[in-house]
């Protein structure tokens, strides 16, 4: 089932504040048909997200913002039935916090 309708949950505060917030789950998904070309395009641009750090998901006027770790857990799965091939690819990482935390023998 191909759908390019978004499946998008924003909290109400995280859309006044345009920022997402703390605990808060939000979910951009995207299914559609298209060429070999265009879905190259997707993975190249997501490649130049993880390799400068930030990628920005948007959708009409929905959009999300993700920092990649420095370390992410890589997950591949490929299949191949009843003539049709399929390979999905998931990409995770925790969210890293600052700390203001100082530690010194002074």
């Amino acid at each position: 089932m191909m759908n390019d309708e978004p499946l998008v949950t924003i909290d109400e505060e995280e859309k006044a504040n345009g920022k997402k917030a703390a605990g808060k789950k939000v979910d951009v998904e995207f299914e559609n048909t298209m060429s070999r070309e265009e879905a190259v395009s997707y993975f190249e641009a997501i490649v130049a997200g993880l390799k400068k750090g930030r990628l920005h998901i948007k959708q009409g006027d929905q959009s999300l913002d993700l920092e990649p770790a420095q370390q992410v857990d890589v997950e591949v799965r490929a299949s191949h039935k009843k003539g049709r091939e399929r390979i999905r690819f998931e990409i995770a990482w925790r969210e890293t916090r600052e700390s203001d935390l100082s530690i010194s023998s002074e």
